[in-house]
Parts: C-alpha cells; sequence; structure tokens
C-alpha cells in the first residue's frame, strides 16, 4: 500500500525552511501513516524531501512499508525546476530505489531502478517538466487563468505520459467536502491517473492555506471499499535563513 500521495506536503516559501508533519487515519483502523516533509529554498536552488511510515495494522501488513520521496533542483524565473526526483521504498526488509534524472534542454528523462543497492534496470522515461513535488509547489503560478479543470504532466502522475488533472471541487461535491474537512482553505481535487490507492483511480482531494499553498487536511475516499482516508497536519515550524 502506498500513502505518499496524502502527504506531498511542505510549504512554498522564499529563503526559507519549513517542516511539517502529518498523520493520516483509515476507517476503523486508526492511525495507519506518518509523514514528515521537508521544504529548503533559495534563490538559485531547492529541495524537498517527504518520508512516510506507515504504523500498526498497516505496517503489519504492509512489511513495514516506508517511503522517501525527494525531489532537488533549481529555482529559474520563480519556478521549481528538477534535475533529479527520487523514490526509495523499503519494505519486508527491501530496499527499492528509483532516479529519475531530467535533462531539460533535451527534454528527456533517464530513470534507473535499483533493489538492494544493485543497479537493475536503466531505460528512458517519458519527459515532462515537473516531477509530482515540484508539480505541487509551481501550481500558484500556473493557475492564473480560472479554468474549470486544468491538466499538467509530471513524472509521478500517469504511468503513461504523467499526465495529472487538476479541478476545483464546486457546488454539492464542495459542500460535502466542507462537511468533512470543517476547515477552510482552497479546496482542489487530483486525478493522478495512478492507482497508488486500491479502487480510488489515483483521486484525492486537499484543503490548501492560499495564504502560504501548505495543505492543511487531504483525503483519499472508498479506499479497498472499506472507508475514507484521510490526513490532517499536526505540526508546523518555519525557520528564517
Amino acid at each position: 500500500m502506498r500513502y505518499i500521495l496524502l502527504f506531498l506536503i511542505a510549504i512554498f516559501a522564499y529563503s526559507k525552511t519549513y517542516v511539517a508533519t502529518y498523520s493520516a487515519k483509515y476507517g476503523w483502523f486508526g492511525t495507519i501513516a506518518t509523514a514528515k516533509g521537508v521544504y529548503e529554498r533559495n534563490e538559485t536552488d531547492y529541495k524537498i524531501m517527504t518520508t512516510v511510515k506507515t504504523k500498526g495494522f498497516a505496517a503489519s501488513i504492509s512489511g513495514h512499508l516506508t517511503q522517501t520521496y525527494i525531489s532537488e533542483g533549481k529555482v529559474i524565473n520563480g519556478r521549481l525546476v528538477p534535475t533529479h526526483y527520487i523514490v526509495d521504498i523499503k519494505r519486508h526488509g527491501d530496499d527499492y530505489y528509483r532516479i529519475y534524472i531530467f535533462d531539460h534542454k533535451n527534454k528527456s528523462v533517464i530513470k534507473k531502478r535499483y533493489k538492494n543497492g544493485k543497479l537493475t534496470k536503466e531505460y528512458k522515461y517519458y519527459y515532462a517538466p515537473d516531477d509530482i513535488l515540484t508539480l505541487y509547489w509551481n501550481l500558484p503560478l500556473y493557475l492564473k487563468d480560472k479554468k474549470e479543470t486544468y491538466i499538467f504532466h509530471a513524472v509521478g502522475g500517469s504511468k503513461k505520459n504523467g499526465k495529472v488533472e487538476i479541478t476545483f471541487p464546486q457546488g454539492d461535491e464542495l459542500k460535502e467536502l466542507k462537511k468533512t474537512f470543517k476547515v477552510n482553505g482552497t479546496y482542489l481535487k487530483a486525478n493522478l491517473y495512478n492507482k497508488v490507492f486500491a479502487g480510488d483511480k489515483g483521486v484525492l482531494y486537499l484543503v490548501i492555506d492560499p495564504t502560504n499553498w501548505v495543505t492543511v487536511a487531504g483525503m483519499v475516499k472508498n479506499v479497498l471499499k472499506i472507508g475514507d482516508l484521510k490526513g490532517k497536519m499536526d505540526y508546523l515550524k518555519i525557520e528564517d535563513k
């Protein structure tokens, strides 16, 4: 099981370090995962790292799954431009490490796969200008036309071409979400076209504080046909540099 998509959580800010922690609850199983996100940025470079650890019942059935997602790169004209995107998954005593190397000039991405430190495969991957982490932090730059639906491409989205669809819930859907979360903010719906959660088709909801673009809550509905997976922020620290 993979819980990271509720925890792509850090802050989009300038010349600061943000540290946030989160927890996720799933139906009557209670808290099944915790996450820590660290975001660092200066005028020229950035680094985002998010680590998610399963807890309790979820840890037992997933082989004590731990996932670490890292994005590193440059800041160009205010936009995060990834040079490396890393996915490190540990479970059942094994370490599955993936690194995506971006070549924006030639519009290419190379993917390398490792298992327990040994290279098992290297091949050309689809090109996208963002990874899933930078796409999130870059959204304030992209969501300016006030469209009903936005289509983006990012490594970590659809396995076919990186497609990610962003919409803003309206009407009854928005009312229901506000009843569920009971928090103020910008409500956003993302379809990653990637079945990270069984039964959800990669759709998640986020509530974002528009003043700093931090996600304060999130949800994936009807996971495994049992209940909703809900995440919330527990702690936030901002360090000025």
